[in-house]
């Protein structure tokens, strides 16, 4: 116990010269603080909404403390950017009396409100937030932002026809509903950004009027990062989806983007023609609504459309009739975990009886995604309804039957990966796609150059 005793007193001189240190600051001039970041950058925001928070941390690797006698930002109370360092916000944009001891840092946290410029075209800011270190120098850190101005639909209701040819977003909250008997056709260009509540019901006619390098855009409102490399915009679960009611008729979608959604389109005795359209990323809590499409009783035209990452079925085709030429089905979310749908799933029946189906005819189509089979059905009297299903010339992920007549003149993923040696191998590993980049969540399945699927699908 002496010794031990003997062993604290002679390390007592070292942990007060330690604490000495720690407590001691310097006036030197060319002593600095050192920032995680040069630049804070808020790219894009909504006017008018409060921006999410980014984080600066001030780091102080000199031998002693570091008294800031103030931060400040330039433009002071005119700034939209506010500003909160180690816990004290700057009230009118200045602050004072700060301590960054040696070896230690600070957060700062920003955020952004912008003003609405009224304009189309997006507004730029910038500012400095000035830290004035108690030797006199002054440091700075420099911040931007990006402003884009919407109109803003709140549970809106059009009861008569509308055309809708917006240069700048629509920032959809609740519900927006085009009732029976009207037509609401929406040009190329514009973008609907739906808040999380958002959904769109279509109990009318919906004509989307999109072209080639000039589509329509539904996706969720959320235009920040969820990492650093990763907008929210590229993750599904950020708003609801379209609903087509049975007295909706003559639905017609032309160069649709409808990303990040629950669900995609849910549809119940309606026509829809698609024509080069893309329903992507589309998945959420509830296990029941998250399909790509789910169609009962519907008819179906779709040419070079493109159908991918879904929680549930990507397609799901309950009844009526349905005709799909050049059209993609991938089914490759990483996102959520569990057990994912089928990247076409038939029926002739739910709960509440059986749906007849007239004709399902997939030709030149791609149909794929992880697993074996990406195609399942759920067929009352299967052999009553055969003759009614045809995949023509179509490149499939599914387990091949060569006595199944319903599949003619078809390519079987697993017979053309083995031929080329790739069997076991990542989409990307055996250049399937034009992208395919599981870390960012970026994806073109246009079938790539030399891809065994060339000429199958959609092409974008």
């Amino acid at each position: 116990m002496r010794v031990f005793f003997r062993y604290i007193l002679a390390l007592l001189p070292l942990l007060f010269a330690a604490c000495d240190a720690y407590d001691d600051f310097t006036t030197d001039p060319s002593a600095r603080l050192t920032f995680s970041l040069q630049e804070v950058a808020f790219d894009t925001v909504i006017t008018a909404e409060g921006s999410s928070t980014r984080t600066l941390m001030v780091r102080n690797y000199n031998d002693a403390g570091l008294r800031i006698r103030s931060v400040a930002l330039e433009m002071g109370a005119e700034s939209p950017f506010r500003v909160n360092v180690d816990g004290q916000y700057l009230d009118g944009g200045t602050g004072a009396d700060f301590e960054v001891r040696t070896q230690d840092s600070i957060f700062v946290r920003l955020e952004c409100t912008l003003p609405d410029m009224d304009r189309d075209d997006v507004t730029h800011y910038d500012d400095r937030l000035l830290f004035c270190l108690e030797s006199g120098a002054v440091q700075e850190v420099a911040l931007s932002a990006i402003g884009m101005d919407v109109y803003r639909w709140t549970d809106r209701t059009l009861s008569e026809d509308e055309v809708v040819d917006s240069k700048r977003p629509i920032l959809v909250g609740g519900q927006l509903t085009v009732d029976e008997g009207v037509t609401m056709t929406v040009k190329g260009g514009t973008r609907l950004f739906f808040r999380d509540n958002g959904s769109l019901l279509v109990r009318g006619t919906l004509k989307v009027e999109g072209e080639e390098g000039n589509p329509v855009v539904m996706r969720g409102d959320r235009t920040d990062y969820l990492l650093k490399d990763i907008p929210y915009d590229n993750t599904p679960d950020r708003w609801n989806g379209v609903t087509f009611e049975s007295t909706s008729a003559g639905n017609t979608l032309t160069w649709l983007n409808l990303h990040s959604a629950r669900w995609g389109i849910r549809a119940e005795k309606t026509d829809l023609t698609l024509e080069s359209c893309i329903f992507h990323n589309i998945a959420g809590k509830d296990e029941a609504v998250n399909n790509g499409l789910y169609l009962k009783d519907c008819e179906l035209t779709a040419h070079n459309t493109c159908i991918s990452n879904v929680m549930g079925h990507g397609l799901w085709l309950i009844g009526g009739k349905a005709a799909l030429d050049h059209c993609t089905l991938a089914q490759y979310l990483i996102i959520g975990g569990g057990t994912k749908g089928k990247a076409l799933h038939l029926a002739n029946r739910t709960d509440e009886g059986e749906c007849p189906i007239e004709d399902y005819i997939f030709t030149r189509c791609l149909v794929m995604g992880y697993g074996d089979d990406v195609i399942d059905a759920d067929f009352v009297n299967p052999g009553s309804r055969e003759e009614k299903l045809l995949f023509d010339e179509c490149y499939l992920n599914t387990v091949e039957d060569p006595a199944d007549t319903r599949f003619v003149s078809c390519l079987y993923d697993s017979k053309e990966a083995e031929k080329r040696g790739n069997k076991g191998k990542s989409p990307a590993e055996r250049g399937l796609y034009k992208v395919f980049d599981t870390r960012l969540f970026l994806y073109d399945f246009t079938p790539a150059d030399g891809s065994p699927c060339a000429g199958y699908g959609a092409e974008f």
